[in-house]
Parts: structure tokens; sequence; C-alpha cells
């Protein structure tokens, strides 16, 4: 019998006809099961096989080893200190090393003459991740007054959902494996601990109203593992109900152009777990219900991440992102697959390449089963060759994000993007006006991105960081001033050009500093020549005050200033910066902060000035290689 695919956000189907539709089918596990054929093929797959074996080899060092515990000091630790590393390099530690004795056991197959020790292993660790008291991070309870414990059994964020939807798939992978006891015990614990508890207390979680990647990434793990391991329909369908009102916020958090305020990063993180909900959805409903279908909304918010990934494993890291790194190659392939996209496999052999020759970085966060499983079973047999082809240039309108790729006369790749926006965007930081520089995939003119996160920096005390306040970004000081936070700090985009030939941009950001910095207008305007490989930026003021004016560039190398030219050497390259006649470099200053890892880091603030501070003025820096 064949149906037609409905878009569960544009049908409005009652919760009756969802029962319907979840009858007429059976529950599917969305990745199959230890022994099966598609696993043998994994196993079989040299690139897959020598990406695995030093999981293997680790997973053989942990066989015999105890998690690292979550001691209660650690859940305390947030609240006494402020800081989230310790608790969480535990906490995701632990995950790891069940991901790695699972996948072992999964690329192993039932010959495994080990078969009988990885067992063992994998469920030691299965139980004592599901044995943890609370799977919250403790930086995301609520702390009540008179509770410092960091535990709240029934709080879901991020990753008790992950955790949920990693149990329903444990059941799923390796449910032969796992004692019949275990498996009721998790069942149980989803029953009454995620499925009740979403249905009982929804509107109390303050996610399921929000427009960012909590609520994609709650969903998923929590309406991921019920329509994995469900067997109500009734109350699925009552889940779904309550799920399709709250995911439409999610999707309104993108702007019409499908752009991503939160930044690459979070797309891949929010939006590829909305992409995973919309697989097991239609997985579990034959095709029949689904997150995706007809949605030309979607469609454009699943271009973002491409039109934001670099050269050289690099990213367009405006807000809390991480200027390294690839997108997921796994979520790519679905993304192509799913709309018929072949750019989009093109990006993905990509990143596998990278993948490949980088290896497995076993000690990151995003390294657990739901990542591996997905990651080994749709790797390519063969290393992808290289593509060197020009990316294409990007220009979000409503976002405000303009992103340009040209090769210069000499053969390096220019890569440039800047934007516009307002200062209470998701993850804000205060840049409006901002932009960065890659030369060859090295970060010439750079975004900090996310710094440590730790309390104060979610707090009103976010702006005294160097890494969310202008200072830390490649903006104007007006008079002393900074740009404030707030949607009422918003620039706007007067002009942009992309052609074969130049890029052009240019921002009013007027709007975007306060009272006191006397600013009646500013005018930034950028102009990237693609075959000369230069970049001109030019700042247009007109003051009522003229007590002080510079404009300055962040960068992460440091910075030479010689005469009225500066150098900044990286990488094998070396980008010259010069004044224009009436603007003057003036200095460099060095500012330490704290990296997304914890450790100490620091940027070079190439600050340059006018020659003579007038009501009306203009600054001008020109960069190309020498």
């Amino acid at each position: 019998m064949t149906f037609m695919t409905k878009n569960l956000f544009q049908e409005n189907l009652a919760a009756s006809e969802i029962e319907e539709i979840l009858h007429r089918h059976a529950r599917v596990p969305l990745l199959p099961s230890h022994g099966s054929a598609a696993w043998e093929r994994a196993g079989q797959n040299p690139v897959a096989r020598a990406l695995a074996n030093p999981l293997r080899d680790r997973a053989i060092e942990e066989c015999a080893a105890p998690l690292p515990v979550l001691t209660d000091e650690l859940y305390a630790s947030f609240r006494a200190t402020g800081r989230r590393l310790p608790f969480e390099q535990v906490y995701f530690e632990r995950r790891r090393r069940l991901a790695r004795a699972a996948i072992t056991l999964l690329m192993g197959g039932p010959a495994d003459p080990s078969l009988g020790e990885f067992t063992a292993s994998m469920l030691d660790k299965l139980t004592s991740v599901f044995e943890e008291v609370s799977w919250a991070l403790a930086a995301h309870v609520n702390w009540h007054n008179n509770d410092v414990s960091g535990k709240e059994p029934l709080q879901i964020d991020l990753f008790c959902a992950e955790t949920a939807n990693l149990m329903a798939e444990m059941l799923d992978l390796l449910g032969p494996l796992i004692p019949a006891a275990l498996q009721l015990r998790i069942r149980a614990r989803l029953q009454s601990h995620i499925f009740e508890n979403y249905l009982n207390r929804f509107n109390e979680l303050h996610w399921t109203k929000a427009t960012h990647n909590w609520n994609a990434v709650c969903h998923q793990g929590v309406i991921g593992a019920a329509l994995s391991q469900l067997d109500d329909v009734s109350m699925l369908a009552r889940m779904l109900i309550l799920a399709r009102g709250s995911l439409r916020l999610f999707l309104s958090g993108f702007s019409p152009d499908g752009g991503c305020s939160e930044g690459t990063g979070y797309w891949s993180y929010g939006f590829g777990w909305f992409a995973v909900l919309n697989e097991q959805l239609e997985t579990r409903t034959g095709g029949e219900l689904s997150l995706f279908e007809g949605d030309e909304h979607i469609r454009k918010i699943a271009r973002f991440g491409p039109c934001m990934a670099l050269a050289d494993g690099k990213l367009v890291n405006f807000a809390d992102n991480g200027g390294e790194g690839t997108l997921g190659p796994v979520l790519l392939s679905y993304l192509g697959r799913r709309f018929n996209e072949p750019g989009y496999d093109s990006a993905s052999a990509q990143s596998y390449r990278r993948l490949i020759q980088a290896g497995i970085a076993m000690d990151t966060e995003r390294c657990d089963v739901l990542y591996l499983g997905r990651l080994f079973l749709r790797c390519p047999e063969k290393p992808p060759v290289p593509d060197d082809h020009l990316a294409t240039d990007c220009f979000l309108p409503d976002l405000a994000v303009l992103v340009a790729h040209g090769r210069d006369r000499r053969g390096h790749l220019w890569e440039f993007a800047a934007k516009g926006g307002h200062n209470e965007e998701h993850h804000n930081h205060n840049d409006c006006g901002s932009f960065l520089l890659n030369i060859d995939g090295v970060r010439l003119v750079a975004e900090i991105g996310a710094p440590e996160y730790v309390k104060d920096f979610f707090s009103p005390k976010r702006y005294e960081f160097l890494a969310a306040r202008s200072l830390g970004h490649s903006v104007p000081l007006i008079n002393g001033c900074e740009q404030p936070e707030g949607a009422a700090f918003a620039s706007r985009v007067m002009a942009h050009t992309l052609s074969p030939e130049r890029a052009e941009f240019v921002v009013d950001a007027t709007a975007c500093y306060p009272a006191q910095a006397g600013c009646l207008q500013f005018v930034r305007s950028f102009r990237f020549e693609k075959r000369p490989g230069k970049l001109s930026v030019q700042d247009t003021f007109n003051l009522s005050r003229t007590e002080a004016l510079e404009s300055a560039l962040i960068a992460l190398y440091p910075v030479i200033l010689e005469k009225n030219q500066a150098i900044i050497r990286g990488g094998g390259l070396e980008l010259v910066v010069r004044a224009s006649p009436g603007t003057k470099l003036d200095r460099v200053e060095v500012h330490p902060y704290k990296n997304r890892s914890g450790q100490d880091a620091s940027v070079h603030r190439l600050v340059w000035i006018p020659e003579t501070l007038s009501a009306q003025v203009s600054l001008t820096v020109e960069m190309e290689l020498a």
C-alpha cells in the first residue's frame, strides 16, 4: 500500500490520525543491530577499519578499567567555582569509553574472538552510565537554594536527552547482548524519567519554548528515544503533537534565508539533531510522516552549514563558534540524499577525507556511540580524492552575512566573511561589522569564537569577556565606546556585490553604538578584489564628539608594526596591512583570554587611527600578501 508523505508541521493532523499511521508500521531500529550485514560490511571496509583500529586499541586498554567517577564533589563544583570543565571532562569521557567498547563490538561482529571480553566491558560501562542519578550536566540543573548537589534526576537538558537517545540506541544496536533485567531497567527509566516526564512537565521545560539549538537537541533525544522504544502509540502521538508546536519555534529561530545566528557549530548541533529526528520519524512511520517534506525554509536552513564551510577544515565562526573544524560528513551525506543535492555529497566526501588524514580525535566531546555508529556505517570504502574547486559565494540578506572565495594570480585561496546583524543574536557577540580573512586555510584576520564556557559567560557579566565584547572583534571603538548588547543596537546592509572578480559589502552600523559615542553616522565598506588578492576596509564617520577614534583587526598570530604598515605572519604567509593617506597604524595590543578548552590564549589587536581627528573622517586600510 502506497502512502503520501505528510509534513508533520503543515498537515495539522489530529492525535488519532497520527496514531493510525503509527499503528500501520512496526518499530524499526534506525541503525542495524550487532551481527547484521551492514556492520559486517563496515567491519570489512578498509577505510572504516583504519579509522576504528585506534579505537579498538584504546578499548582493549580500557576493558578492565573502571570508568572515571562522577563524584559528589564534581557535581557540586560548578556552583562552587563557576567552571564547567572539571565535571564535563569526566562526564563525556564516561560516554566516550562506552562508545569505544560498543563500536569495537559492532565492528568485530559475532565471530570476534574477544567478543566475551568486549561484551563484559560494554555492559559494565553501560550500567555505570545508566545508573547516574542525574543525566543532566551540573551546569544545567536548576540549583535550588537549598540544593547544592548538582543532581536533578528529572532535569532534561541537552545531554540528558542525548543520554536517553543513547540508551535507546544501545538497546537497538546491542540488545541481544544486554541482559533482559538491564533492558527492563533502561526502558522503565526512559518511560518514567523521559517520556512521562516530558508529557507531565512540558510547560516547565524551558527549551520547549526556545528558538535555538536546545529545542531541537532535547526533542531529538526525547522523541527519538520514544520512536525507538515506545510501543504505546497513543502516548507517542501525544508526544509528537507537543513536539510539533514546539519545534515550529525552533525553526522560527532561523532567518527567512535559512541563516543561523548561533553560527556553524550550533547549526551542525541543533539542525543536525533535527535532521536525525526527521530520519527517525520517517523510518518509524514508513515515510508517512516527515519534518522535512516540501518545506522550502528547511531546505534553505540545510544550505547554511555548507555556505559557512571554508578551506582546510576552517569555518566562518561569528558568535560562539570555533574557527577550526569540519562539518559532520554523515549529516552532509544525509542532507544530500534527502534533498537530492549532489554538492552535499562532495562536501561530505571532503569531510571524510580530512577525518581520514587526521584520524578520529578520541578525546573530544563528540566521539560517542551516536556519532561513531553513523560514521562507520556510512564511511566510503576508498579515501576521497582532494577537491580543489572554488566554493560558491554566499550572501544571506536576512542574517546579513556575506562569504566570498577567490583565487589570486599567484594561486593563493582567499576567503573573506563579514557580518552586519544586531547585538541580541543567539550566542551573541557585540560584533556588528566584524570580518575575518583566511588565505590558504590560514586564519590571518580572525574571530575568537567561543571562550571557555563558565557560569559568568552566561550571565550579565558576559560582555566582560573579551570574546563577546567589541574589544575582541575587528570593529571600531568610537570615543572610547564599544558596541553594547541588545536588539536595538542593529546594523543595516546598504549594498553588496558578489561576482567572479570582486565582493563588496557595505554596512551602516551607526545604531550599533550608544548615544555617548557621539556617532551621527558610521558606515563600513569592504572591497575584496579576488584576482589581485586585496582586501580594503574603509570606515567613514560623522561625529558630534571628537575625543578618540580607533579601528582594529584581530589576529591570532603576532603582528609586527613597521613604519605605516603591519605584517601578520602565519602558516608560512605574510599578510601586509597598509594604511591609506589620512590613516595611521598606531599600535598592537595583546589581549589574553581562556579558550574553549580552558587554556590560556591571546589575540593581537592591530589598531589604526586618523592622522587628524575631525568630525567627518575616514579610516582605510588595505591588506595583501607580501
